[in-house]
């Protein structure tokens, strides 16, 4: 089984914000096609760690996560296990709850 890490502050932005590219080079449009996007098609297990950033936006975590079942990803594959969102600082704990919930809230677009 094939599985890529992705660690937001290190790989994506400390400061992530907004919810479409219009709104800045940080926001959760770009995260999601740049980075999970390609990484849940390539691989069996994504594993994104939320340490080390300032703080998410519910812009930006909404458009990221919940994006992916907008755009066609199966929301009962992402969180049965394809999609593993963790962290070490209980800090990030409730950013962890509102991604798997705007993940189980997404509706499939058309």
């Amino acid at each position: 089984m094939s599985q890529k890490m992705i660690r937001i502050a290190k790989d994506f932005s400390r400061f992530p914000s907004g919810r479409v590219v219009a709104d800045g080079p940080n926001s959760g449009q770009r995260f999601r096609d740049d980075l999970l996007v390609p990484a849940l098609k390539e691989f069996d297990i994504v594993e994104v760690v939320l340490d080390g950033v300032k703080g998410y936006p519910s812009s930006f975590t909404e458009e990221a996560f919940g994006g992916l079942v907008r755009i066609g990803f199966d929301k009962n594959e992402l969180l049965s296990g394809k999609l593993n969102i963790v962290y070490s600082d209980n800090a990030y704990r409730g950013y962890a709850d509102d991604i798997r919930h705007y993940i189980e809230d997404a509706q499939p677009s058309g």
